[in-house]
């Protein structure tokens, strides 16, 4: 049993990548639902648009699109490489459109991928994990726990730090075999034996 951190920063150090850095301004302050995975649809733009800022000057078109507010990006081809997987996980898909530096559509084929509410597999006890007021700041070593991954879906995010997400071995294994680009996948270190 293998799970992935899947990185929604992309590779950060390709300068030629597109690198999103603000969520649709028509969201105002409901716009972090989609970075923790609350329901946000009903409150989703119909013409929602996203521009890439003039402090980062990469143009080039990938599969995933980095950017810094924790959104999953995928093109569509992605976004049916996760539906295919996710067919019983709540998960929005919420289009939008790409405007360039100029002020002009970029593109039409993304989407913000949501997966509602979160799922507690972290093995807290191998885990290195800071606490501020008995809530989670920071997770400095991360290590799940392989009786609360069992059932896990393909794509979930972690109860612990919601802006994870998580991808089991078959799902990570699709992404890798379709050829998408600037999909970094990070294993996770699962325990082996329990206290």
């Amino acid at each position: 049993m293998r799970f992935f951190k899947l990185e929604t920063l992309g590779l950060a150090d390709a300068p030629d990548l597109i690198m999103l850095e603000a969520e649709p301004e028509a969201l105002g302050l409901e716009a972090h639902c989609a970075a923790v995975g609350k329901p946000i649809a009903s409150a989703w733009p119909a013409d929602a648009r996203m521009q890439l800022s003039e402090e980062n000057p990469g143009v080039r078109l990938t599969s995933l699109l980095g950017n810094t507010f924790n959104y999953l990006i995928v093109d569509a081809a992605v976004r049916d490489v996760i539906a295919q997987h996710c067919a019983s996980v709540p998960i929005e898909y919420l289009p939008f459109t790409l405007i360039d530096h100029r002020g002009r559509v970029h593109s039409k084929d993304y989407f913000v991928v949501n997966p509602l509410g979160h799922r507690d597999c972290v093995d807290a006890a191998a885990s290195d994990i800071q606490y501020l007021r008995g809530k989670v700041v920071g997770i400095r070593k991360l290590v799940l726990d392989p009786e609360k991954l069992r059932d896990a879906p393909a794509l979930f995010r972690l109860e612990q730090k919601r802006q994870t997400y998580v991808v089991s071995q078959a799902l990570a294994d699709a992404l890798r075999q379709h050829g998408f680009t600037n999909i970094p996948l990070r294993e996770i270190p699962v325990s082996t034996t329990k206290a």
